[in-house]
């Protein structure tokens, strides 16, 4: 009973699908400009006829409002932004690291010379 008196929410899921199904829909039609007609008379071709009159404008505007997205101009204002951010000094503070792991290195390598190699203190 405790399904039943639960209400339906749409999350992600439903929303990823419609657009997966708008950009399938999209990829057929770009694929076949020119689509065969359907027999007349009909049950199905009515049900057809009235899907793609539905769908045909939501596919339209989410590709026009996706636009943007596919353009070179966004991908490449992310490298640049990445490369500005995260790679751009990466040279001089793997240069930095390497010279600070060495010193670190070679410290503690004196640090053990004398317990180890000349009986030192111990």
């Amino acid at each position: 009973m405790a399904l039943l008196s639960r209400r339906f929410q749409p999350g992600p899921t439903l929303g990823c699908s419609i657009l997966l199904l708008a950009l399938v829909l999209a990829g057929l039609s770009s694929a076949n400009p020119s689509p065969t007609p359907a027999p007349e008379g009909g049950r199905w071709s009515l049900v057809q006829t009235r899907v793609k009159e539905l769908v045909e404008p939501l596919v339209t505007r989410t590709k026009d409002s996706w636009q943007w997205f596919w353009g070179p101009s966004t991908l490449r204002g992310f490298v640049q932004t990445y490369y500005e951010d995260h790679l751009q000094d990466v040279g001089p503070r793997a240069r930095a690291w390497l010279a600070s792991s060495k010193d670190s290195l070679l410290d503690r390598t004196r640090s053990l010379c004398p317990r180890l190699l000349c009986g030192g203190p111990s």
